[in-house]
């Protein structure tokens, strides 16, 4: 397997993470648990043979999605920053929530001429300079966001220093239903939901490189109230145990998947 990343240009950096491309996925395990991050994704795969299997777009999950992995595949992604991926859509970020949305069902007739493109260009450069300009012509200039959300996001964001969200409500001069709809429509999830994911993430970056951990230590250093909080947390997010993860996860965000 090759792995190709690339950083998009402004003004694109401002709202995508990065492009990626894998080709000839094949994990020794038929599936996998991809964990929930906070973010949403747009992705495209298809076989060995150059034969197109689908394209979508993620919406923020609150739950791990199940992979499968049996049969090798190319993919190409693009990994959009929090809150970064509603320039590009039709709809508010929130409908899509724990769905994986077809291509066309938010890019029309436009997504089968994306989706072709992609599979047949020949270089990881040209795949990257497709998805460049198919994403500049859905956003069509609308990158306008809230600041309210963008100063949100930021800040709940920031594992170092943990907020309430409404802290961040009495901060941004808000009412709290008012600001959760605008959040939501923009990021994909309520701020809450968003807060203890990216908490979630920075559990799973403590102890990327661990073999062993002390969870205990884990939770306290990533602002969980006790232990029983934080494995309530782990559990409805990655769908196992703290020590099934570190057992037989094959990435920071994927666990293996053998039966």
């Amino acid at each position: 397997m090759s792995t190709h990343i690339h950083v998009p240009p402004a003004p694109l950096s401002e709202f995508v993470d990065l492009f990626w491309f894998s080709e000839e996925y094949a994990p020794p395990h038929p599936q996998e648990r991809l964990m929930p991050s906070g973010m949403m994704n747009l992705v495209v795969t298809w076989d060995r043979n150059g034969t197109f299997w689908n394209g979508g777009v993620s919406g923020v999950h609150t739950k791990a999605m199940m992979l499968e992995t049996a049969m090798p595949f190319t993919v190409f992604g693009v990994s959009f920053k929090p809150g970064g991926g509603f320039p590009f859509l039709p709809m508010p970020a929130g409908e899509l929530q724990d769905l994986f949305v077809p291509l066309e069902a938010v890019w029309g007739l436009n997504a089968a001429a994306v989706c072709e493109a992609l599979v047949s260009a020949c270089t990881p450069a040209r795949k990257f300079q497709i998805i460049e300009q198919a994403l500049l012509a859905a956003a069509r200039g609308r990158f306008d966001g809230h600041r309210a959300v963008r100063y949100a996001v930021r800040a709940l964001g920031d594992a170092s220093r943990p907020r309430a969200v409404a802290e961040i409500v009495d901060e941004v001069g808000m009412s709290q239903r008012r600001f959760i709809e605008i959040f939501r429509n923009q990021v994909g999830v309520t701020p809450k939901a968003f807060s203890r994911l990216r908490r979630f993430q920075h559990v799973l970056s403590c102890v990327e490189h661990a073999t062993r951990v002390d969870w205990t230590d884990v939770a306290l250093s990533c602002g969980y109230f006790d232990q029983a909080h934080f494995i309530h947390d782990f559990r409805e997010f990655s769908g196992v145990s703290p020590s099934i993860y570190l057992k037989f996860r094959a990435s920071k965000n994927h666990i293996a998947v053998h039966d």
